[in-house]
């Protein structure tokens, strides 16, 4: 589907200028493009973003025509900025002329757009050891269990391309599952005889450990949104509960799969992602509350063993083995995912 308004941005140009003799039939001088969006031999944009803009350059008070609809007069400034709105992936074509004041039309240009489905990969962090389990804070920072390699404590960006600043190691415990606390001044630390270790997080350079405990809520039960479901991995496979009365918990379902390591409710509540070990991904349907649905799967190297999703950015961090640490757009994974 394709939308055109006014905006500002890019730069694709065309030259549209009256001659001022009157006397003969106006002269229009051919149209052309300059801007570094187009392939200059074939006035063609590529991109993966929802739009694209583009400058025009024409005659003061000349209006402007794209696929035969008026989007525009040029103002004295002589430049007009439109933005083509592309939602869907696939390849678009758009004719576009000037009417002058005296009433003659430019030549035509036609503007290719070509709309690529977007990456659901953002990037992979490389880790030391084989990443088993994570977690990650509200800022982005990540820690990474990596068994007999400890834990590592990186700091992510990926705004254009991923990057990562590793910020600390704990490499003195043999480390099977992390776990924040709720106000993330405290990093649980499973250590592979069950015992979790304590650290004081509040210096990210200097975590310091202040107790050894037996027991801590695991990040691989997980609450829906308004706290009537729940859903854990036990030694059976992945059980979803319903806990709207916390004197009467019922079972709803048991998916006997021993290969489901962890798990992130996603879009709205309706689905639930899984880690599903050699298989990679797995996507589950909850419509029907006591049978979930898969929906499908999808393949990723290493062993995918934990998850973690930073919801106010849309972000999906996978722990995956001897891979490392893979970064999603969760968006555009659940769109690959759902079709």
């Amino acid at each position: 589907m394709r939308h055109i308004f006014l905006a500002s941005s890019l730069a694709l140009s065309l030259l549209i200028i009256g001659c001022g003799d009157r006397s003969a039939p106006p002269k229009v001088e051919p149209l052309a493009v300059k801007s570094s969006t187009l392939k200059t031999d074939s006035n063609t944009i590529v991109t993966d973003k929802d739009y694209t803009t583009v400058t025009l350059l024409g005659e003061m008070g000349s209006k402007v025509f794209i696929n035969g609809k008026e989007v525009g007069t040029f103002p004295e400034s002589g430049t007009l900025e439109v933005t083509f709105e592309i939602e869907d992936a696939g390849s678009y074509t758009y004719n576009i002329h000037s009417e002058s004041l005296d009433g003659v039309d430019s030549q035509v240009i036609y503007i290719d757009v070509i709309k690529k489905q977007k990456d659901a990969s953002l990037g992979t962090v490389a880790t030391a050891g084989e990443a088993s389990a994570l977690t990650v804070s509200q800022d982005g920072i990540i820690f990474v269990a990596e068994k007999n390699h400890g834990v590592e404590i990186i700091s992510i960006g990926y705004d254009d391309k991923v990057s990562s600043d590793l910020l600390f190691t704990i490499d003195t415990l043999d480390a099977v599952s992390v776990v924040l606390s709720e106000d993330e001044s405290k990093l649980y630390v499973e250590h592979n005889d069950g015992k979790f270790h304590v650290l004081d997080i509040s210096d990210l350079s200097h975590p310091v450990e202040i107790d050894i405990i037996d027991k801590v809520e695991k990040s691989s039960s997980i609450l829906s949104e308004d706290g009537s479901k729940r859903y854990r991995i036990s030694h059976c496979g992945l059980i979803g509960e319903d806990i709207s009365n916390p004197h009467d918990i019922q079972r709803d379902f048991l998916l006997e799969d021993l290969e489901i390591q962890d798990t992130v409710l996603v879009d709205g509540d309706r689905k639930l992602l899984v880690a599903h070990g050699k298989e990679g991904l797995a996507l589950f349907d909850l419509s029907d509350t006591k049978n979930p649905i898969i929906i499908s799967t999808k393949d990723l190297s290493g062993d995918t063993s934990g998850l973690s999703l930073l919801k106010k950015d849309g972000v999906l961090f996978v722990a995956n083995g001897s891979s490392g640490v893979q970064i999603f757009d969760l968006d555009i994974l659940l769109d690959e995912m759902n079709h």
